[in-house]
């Protein structure tokens, strides 16, 4: 007995069975032998807290990686050195570039002065290593700002030592107002 199958049916199970196989191939590479790579989202990891007599309200915003930061963070990996942690925080006037060394004007005054942050400890954020930098600066006057950095050495006001920067829309604080960043800097080596 002799079974004759269409041309288009035999073309149609030859498009299923690539089709197939594809399929399948491409769920089992995926599952079993490679890392799933997680794109850097587009998410907030600065948070500005802005507490006024007008209340309290919440600018979460994005930073950038500077040049010379990335190029320490390699030279700690690679050479294994002693360095000072990206633990100070700036606040003054940059629109963030990672061409940046520091903010093009940095505060030295009125509370706002480059200040030591509050370290937390190695923790998992979306399976990814993570430390904050936690600073609440008191102003004692009137100052207009527009951009916090983050930085490895204590000096204000000093160059080539901008780990990361972090512009948000110029904001006038006043005398007693508070300004909290938290800044969440995660390591995503995938």
């Amino acid at each position: 007995m002799k079974t004759e199958i269409s041309k288009k049916k035999f073309g149609l199970a030859i498009t299923l069975c690539v089709l197939i196989a594809f399929t399948s191939g491409y769920a089992i590479h995926n599952t079993y032998f490679s890392k799933p790579h997680k794109p850097m989202g587009s998410g907030a990891n600065v948070f500005l807290t802005v507490e006024s007599p007008m209340g309290i309200y919440d600018i979460p915003i994005t930073n950038l990686i500077t040049n010379i930061g990335e190029n320490q963070t390699a030279t700690r990996q690679r050479v294994g050195a002693t360095y000072v942690a990206v633990k100070y925080i700036s606040l003054g006037n940059a629109t963030a570039s990672a061409s940046l060394t520091k903010l093009t004007t940095e505060a030295t005054t009125l509370g706002a002065e480059r200040a030591e942050g509050t370290v937390s400890a190695l923790y998992l954020y979306s399976g990814d290593a993570a430390y904050n930098v936690t600073k609440k600066f008191t102003f004692t006057g009137d100052i207009t700002l527009n951009c916090a950095g983050g930085n490895w050495s204590p000096t204000g006001d000093s160059d080539g030592n901008l780990y990361s920067c972090a512009d948000f829309t110029e904001t006038a604080f006043a005398n007693n107002w508070n300004l909290t960043i938290t800044w969440v800097y995660v390591f995503d080596g995938n």
